[in-house]
C-alpha cells in the first residue's frame, strides 16, 4: 500500500506566514474550487456554490467547527467573502475570495497530508500569478466612501465615521501589523464604537432626578418585604429621607428602585441587630439617651445626628407620662426620629410653596417646628408592628 494514497495539499509559505497555517491551507482549497467549479461573477467577485459535504471530503483532518472557525477568522481578516449560510454539513456553502475573480495564485509549495483510509477529493494545483500581499497601515490611510456608504446602511453618520479615523489609524500604526484589508478592520471597530454610543445614550435617556412624590415600585417592594422579610411600615419609613437625600444631591438615575433596595437592606440589618440586643419591656427613665447604633441608622438615611439629638427630651416626656412599657426605646425613637425628619422636610417643601404663592395671615410657618405638639403626637407615635 502506498504511503501517499492521495492528492497533496497546496499552500503558501508567505500566506501561511501572514495569516497562519490552517487560513493558508484553506484559502487555496477554496481557491481550486473556485479554478475548477461554475463560479459565478457578482460585482467583480467569483462566487462558488459549494456542497459542504466536499469541502469537508477535500480536507479530512478538519471537522466542521474547524471549518467554521478558520473561515470565520478569514473573513475577519477581509480574505474571504462569505453568503447569508456559514458552513454547515448537509448545506450549501457561498464564498468568494475578497480579489477580482480572474486574478489567480502562483504555484505553491506542497505540503503531504496525512494518509486517509478514505480517499479525498482530488485537488489539481493553481495556475501562477502573484500574491497579494498584507500590509502594514499607514499614517495617511482613509476610509474609501464605498465603506463610508456601507456605514451609512448601518445608520452611522459619517461625521461619526470619520472622526473614529485618527484614533484608528494611530493605533495600527503603533501595533505595525499588517492586514490584508484595513477597510474591513475600520468597518468592525467605528460598528463597535457606534454600538457602545448608541448604548450610552439609551441609558441617559432614561435617567431621571429624583422627584418629590418618588415612590418604589411594587416590584422593589416585593424584594424588600416578601423574599428580604423586611416590615413594610420599615420600607415607608425610610422613603422620605431616601428622597431628600438624593434630591439634595442632584444625581439623575434610571435605577432608582435597586439603590433603595440596598438603603433598605443596610439600615435594616443594623435595626435587626439592635432589636435583638433590646427585648426586655421596661418604662422609659427620665435620662434615658439613644444607643450609638441608632445614630449610626439614621445617618445611613442622612438624617442629621443634632436633629435627632434635640428631640430625645420631648420623646422622654411623652412616653413618661404615658407609662408604657416598651420593649426597645431604641427602636421606638428610631421611628420617631425618622417620621419628624420626613415632616421637616415636607413643611419646609410647604413653607417654599407658601412663600411665592400667597401671603395669607395667620398661616403658621415653620422651617423647623420646635414641638412636636403641632401634630398629633399620639398619632406619630403610635405603636408600629416593627418598632414594637
Amino acid at each position: 500500500m502506498s504511503l501517499i494514497p492521495e492528492t497533496p495539499l497546496f499552500f503558501y509559505p508567505q500566506l501561511a506566514a501572514a495569516l497562519g497555517l490552517e487560513e493558508a491551507v484553506m484559502v487555496q482549497t477554496l481557491k481550486t474550487f473556485l479554478e475548477y467549479g461554475a463560479a459565478e461573477n457578482q460585482h467583480g467577485f467569483a462566487w462558488l456554490e459549494l456542497d459542504a459535504n466536499k469541502l469537508l471530503q477535500a480536507l479530512p483532518f478538519w471537522q466542521e467547527a474547524d471549518i467554521q472557525r478558520i473561515s470565520a477568522n478569514l473573513r475577519e481578516q477581509g480574505i474571504l467573502l462569505i453568503g447569508a449560510q456559514t458552513f454547515q454539513v448537509g448545506t450549501r456553502f457561498r464564498f468568494a475570495i475578497n480579489e477580482p475573480h480572474n486574478r489567480s495564485l502562483p504555484t505553491p509549495v506542497a505540503s503531504p497530508s496525512q494518509p486517509q483510509h478514505q480517499p479525498a477529493v482530488p485537488i489539481p494545483a493553481a495556475p501562477v500569478t502573484p500574491v497579494q500581499r498584507a500590509q502594514a497601515i499607514t499614517k495617511g490611510w482613509q476610509p474609501e466612501q464605498d465603506l463610508l456608504a456601507q456605514l451609512a446602511q448601518y445608520g452611522i453618520p459619517q461625521d461619526f465615521a470619520l472622526e473614529q479615523v485618527g484614533e484608528f489609524v494611530t493605533y495600527w500604526t503603533e501595533r505595525n501589523e499588517p492586514r490584508y484589508s484595513w477597510g474591513s478592520r475600520y468597518l468592525k471597530h467605528v460598528l463597535r464604537l457606534w454600538r457602545k454610543q448608541e448604548t450610552r445614550s439609551a441609558r441617559q435617556s432614561k435617567e431621571v432626578a429624583m422627584s418629590e412624590g418618588w415612590q418604589p415600585s411594587l416590584d422593589a417592594l416585593d424584594i424588600l418585604t416578601l423574599q428580604a422579610g423586611i416590615n413594610r411600615n420599615f420600607v415607608e419609613d425610610a422613603i422620605p429621607e431616601f428622597i431628600l437625600y438624593w434630591q439634595e444631591r442632584g444625581t439623575n438615575s434610571s435605577t432608582w428602585n435597586s439603590r433603595f433596595i440596598q438603603h433598605i437592606k443596610r439600615q435594616w440589618a443594623s435595626f435587626s441587630h439592635t432589636l435583638q440586643m433590646d427585648t426586655t419591656p421596661r418604662p422609659i427613665s427620665n435620662d434615658w439617651q439613644p444607643d450609638e447604633t441608632v445614630f449610626e441608622i439614621l445617618h445611613m438615611g442622612n438624617i442629621d445626628r443634632q436633629f435627632a439629638q434635640n428631640l430625645v427630651p420631648e420623646f422622654i416626656v411623652y412616653w413618661k407620662d404615658s407609662g408604657h412599657l416598651v420593649s426597645s426605646w431604641n427602636t421606638k425613637f428610631l421611628q420617631f426620629a425618622k417620621k419628624q425628619w420626613a415632616y421637616t422636610h415636607q413643611q419646609a417643601v410647604n413653607t417654599a410653596v407658601t412663600k411665592t404663592s400667597t401671603q395669607n395671615h395667620g398661616k403658621q410657618r415653620s422651617d423647623r417646628p420646635s414641638s412636636t405638639r403641632h401634630r398629633n403626637l399620639a398619632e406619630e407615635l403610635s405603636d408600629r408592628s416593627w418598632a414594637g
